[in-house]
C-alpha cells in the first residue's frame, strides 16, 4: 500500500512540475522513474504534439515567353506579331518600363553575327514595345531564351516575382474525431499579406534602405528648440475640414 501511494505521489509530482521534464533521469528512484514512463505513455497515446509553425509566403521567378513571327522577307510587324506582344504583356502584366528580354534562333548573343533581316525585326519590336513603355534587350541566358526558334522568329520573355500563397486548406476527419486547427495558426493571416503586396520580391529579400538624412531631422529639432512659426502653423493646421 505505501508503495503505490509512494508512485501516485510521484505521478502526481511530475505532473505540476511538467517544466521538469519526465524523460529518463539516472538520478530518479526506480518508483519515481516507473512513474514518469507511465506518464510519457499517456501524452504519447494522447497525440501531444508541437504545434507547426504558421505557413509563411514565399516568392517564385516565374518566365513568361511568347514567339513573334515574321513573314518571310520581311521586318514588319502584322496584325498576328502585334497581338502575340500584347498578348505577353497581359499574360506578365509587368511594370511599366520593365526589361523584356529578345532572344533570336541560334541563341546568338552578339548583335555582329546578325544579319541585316534579324536586326531590322529586333528593332521594329524594340520600337513597339518602346510605344508600349518598357524597355528591351537581348537575353544574356539559357533561362531568358526561347527554345526551338525558327529563323522567322524573335522570341520575347518577361522574368516575374509572384507570391507562392500558402494551402489554408485541410482536410477535416469524420465524425466523432474533433476538426483540427494546427495548419489554420497564422495561415489567413499570410495568405492575405501574399494577396495584398505590391512586389513579390520583397518577400524573398527586404529593400536597402535608403541613406538617412541627418541634416534634415537636425532642421527639424531646430524649429521646435526656437519655436518656429512655420513649425507651429503645421502643428495646428485642422486636418478634419480637409
Amino acid at each position: 500500500m505505501l508503495r503505490q501511494m509512494r508512485t501516485k505521489l510521484a505521478a502526481a509530482l511530475c505532473v505540476s512540475l511538467a517544466a521538469a521534464a519526465c524523460a529518463g533521469d539516472p538520478d530518479r528512484s526506480p518508483e519515481t522513474q516507473a512513474a514518469a514512463d507511465v506518464i510519457n505513455v499517456v501524452f504519447h497515446h494522447g497525440k501531444w504534439r508541437q504545434v507547426p509553425a504558421t505557413p509563411e509566403n514565399h516568392a517564385e521567378a516565374i518566365v513568361f515567353e511568347q514567339r513573334v513571327a515574321f513573314a518571310a522577307d520581311t521586318a514588319l510587324l502584322d496584325r498576328s506579331a502585334r497581338q502575340a506582344i500584347d498578348r505577353l504583356l497581359t499574360e506578365a502584366d509587368p511594370a511599366p518600363g520593365s526589361l523584356i528580354r529578345l532572344s533570336v534562333a541560334g541563341s546568338q548573343d552578339d548583335t555582329a553575327t546578325f544579319d541585316r533581316m534579324t536586326l531590322q525585326r529586333l528593332e521594329s519590336i524594340r520600337s513597339a514595345l518602346v510605344n508600349r513603355g518598357y524597355e528591351s534587350a537581348l537575353a544574356d541566358s539559357s533561362v531568358a531564351r526561347v527554345a526551338a526558334l525558327q529563323p522567322h522568329e524573335i522570341g520575347l520573355t518577361v522574368a516575374k516575382m509572384v507570391a507562392v500563397l500558402p494551402d489554408c486548406d485541410q482536410e477535416q476527419p469524420l465524425e466523432p474525431d474533433p476538426p483540427v486547427y494546427e495548419r489554420s495558426f497564422g495561415c489567413s493571416t499570410a495568405y492575405n499579406l501574399g494577396v495584398m503586396i505590391a512586389d513579390p520580391a520583397d518577400l524573398a529579400r527586404g529593400r536597402t534602405l535608403d541613406p538617412a538624412d541627418a541634416e534634415r531631422s537636425g532642421v527639424s529639432v531646430q524649429r521646435y528648440r526656437v519655436d518656429d512659426p512655420i513649425l507651429e502653423d503645421i502643428l495646428q493646421e485642422d486636418t478634419k475640414s480637409q
